[in-house]
């Protein structure tokens, strides 16, 4: 059981430091070049760093997206603020006028995330620029362009290969799978087959877990592209890729398997695929097939584990053919085939790991 102490150390270690230092140095240079920038916009540095701020991603490429549609964003309300000051004096009506056309404007798909600074940006120049509009528009809009420059610069000095957080993912399905095999196995170790709501209640919590690998799996590509650290760690990065696709195969194999359980091996259904006699196997194969995907990456597995879930899976095609013979009907067999068909091709997903490994 952890102490306090070290889940709090645990979890100041998962903190993204790396990001959060060098988003805080991009900051301050931005600030710093703000400050002695000539003219007036001198007179607003703080807008640098927020350029810089709204800049940085955990992609080079995504760096740069974020710059632009900021930048853009930002003159877009800066321009809606100036039209309608132009035309009305800063008040309660103005305001709602141009958080309203602002709002509006933002919904432009291009924009996505950053569409919110344009009403933001709006509001800012109506009301703080009021004395001279123009001169605090290109204050505004330029201080903000070069903090993000600066932004877009770090993260191509310092980019991240979000390396960890894929393996956690990784990790996370894999434990949901063996979670998943586990409960299934005890489904069928009863004396009668499982209802429909006891079904409901094996089941693991698969799919939100490939969803957040599959996140992952595409962060991690993404922030491959355009990066300096990509050849370093190519290895490594390869590796994932193979482990993800392995376990995604191994997760659709196993969700599958199980919705056959559910429906042809359920308490009132006049046939059932296995019955008293061929479930304490398939049981038992399930049990290999869950310590086969523990004793590897994802990508690879033990070579003897391997073996001994193929033995007991040859165990199962034996004793249905023992049972079944001369007493079964089409639809027994073909749910009993389904099954060890099902678990055939999961036990040939991952490869026995070699030395080269």
């Amino acid at each position: 059981m952890l102490t306090l102490g070290r889940a709090a150390r645990l979890k100041a270690r998962r903190l993204p430091w790396g990001p959060a230092l060098t988003t805080a140095a991009a900051g301050a240079i931005a600030y710093w070049i703000g400050a002695v920038f000539p003219g007036p916009a001198g007179e607003f540095p703080y807008y640098a760093p927020l350029g810089a701020v709204v800049a940085m991603s955990s992609t080079v490429m995504g760096s740069v997206r974020q710059s632009v549609q900021s930048v853009v964003s930002i003159w877009l309300g800066s321009g809606i603020a100036l039209a309608v000051g132009a035309v009305l004096s800063p008040s309660p009506v103005t305001a709602a006028l141009v958080i309203a056309v602002g709002t509006l404007a933002g919904t432009w798909r291009w924009l996505d995330d950053s569409g919110h600074w344009v009403p933001t940006a709006a509001l800012f120049v109506l009301i703080i620029g009021t004395e001279d509009p123009v001169a605090f528009v290109s204050a505004f809009g330029g201080l903000t362009l070069i903090g993000a420059a600066i932004g877009v610069a770090m993260t191509v000095l310092f980019p991240r290969l979000p390396l960890a957080p894929t393996a956690r993912a990784i990790d996370d399905v894999r434990a949901e799978v063996l979670v998943q095999l586990r409960r299934l196995a005890r489904a069928l170790q009863g004396d009668r087959p499982p209802t429909a709501n006891e079904w409901s209640a094996y089941r693991a919590r698969l799919e939100p877990a490939v969803q957040n690998m599959r996140a992952a799996r595409q962060l991690v590509l993404e922030a491959s592209r355009v990066n300096r650290r990509r050849e370093r760690h190519r290895q490594h990065l390869d590796r994932q890729l193979e482990q993800a696709a392995s376990l995604e195969r191994v997760c659709f194999l196993v969700e599958e398997l199980t919705q056959l359980l559910e429906e042809e091996e359920r308490a009132g259904n006049d046939l059932v695929g296995l019955g008293p006699e061929l479930r304490p196997q398939t049981a038992q194969t399930l049990l290999a097939l869950a310590d086969l995907v523990q004793s590897g990456d994802g990508r690879t597995v033990d070579p003897e584990v391997k073996a001994d879930a193929q033995d007991a899976l040859a165990t199962l095609v034996r004793q249905i053919h023992d049972v079944r013979a001369g007493e079964s009907t089409d639809d027994e067999l073909f749910t009993a085939g389904s099954i060890v068909t099902t678990i055939r091709r999961c036990l040939e997903t991952p490869r026995p790991v070699s030395v080269a490994d």
